[in-house]
């Protein structure tokens, strides 16, 4: 019990400053600039620090406090959002973006996983249909025996039935 107060002791404190750094690291709006235009090119470029992959307005790495401050400086010479993002997609491409725009191949992209999912849908319950359809006519066919003309049972059963009559 001593062990773990003792550790507790160290570790938490150091636990608790490391959290407040990290949040205070995150997201920063820099002074005097204008809050929705940063947001919104900061919320769209993606940190290309190499971590895992977040917004630069959400990253807490250093790479990513330069690419805000490059953002806020670009907002402060009165350029809106849409434009720095558009500089930065001219500079490193579209993979720079959280999200690709939905136009031309990513399209694909948008739209592909629902038409994959309405096809797969409307093919799962066709196969259902027909597996149905076939167990239903399987079964029809099973409950009705089938008789040759020449059986020599069914002559012997007809010749019974007319000896009784």
């Amino acid at each position: 019990m001593r062990r773990r107060e003792r550790v507790r002791r160290r570790v938490l404190p150091g636990a608790a400053v490391l959290g407040v750094l990290l949040c205070l690291g995150a997201g920063p709006l820099p002074p005097d600039v204008d809050r929705g235009e940063f947001e919104k090119a900061a919320r769209v470029i993606l940190c290309d620090c190499g971590c895992h992959p977040q917004s630069v307005y959400d990253c807490a790495c250093g790479r990513a406090a330069e690419m805000r401050e490059e953002i806020a400086a670009q907002i402060r010479k009165g350029r809106t959002g849409d434009q720095v993002v558009a500089d930065y997609v001219a500079r490193h491409g579209e993979k720079i973006l959280i999200a690709p725009k939905a136009s031309g191949f990513n399209l694909l992209a948008w739209l592909g996983p629902g038409f994959a999912l309405v096809g797969g849908i409307a093919g799962l319950f066709l196969a259902i249909r027909r597996w149905a359809r076939e167990a239903a006519a399987g079964a029809a066919r099973d409950t009705t025996p089938s008789v040759a003309a020449d059986d020599p049972y069914l002559a012997r059963l007809e010749r019974h039935l007319r000896e009784e009559r």
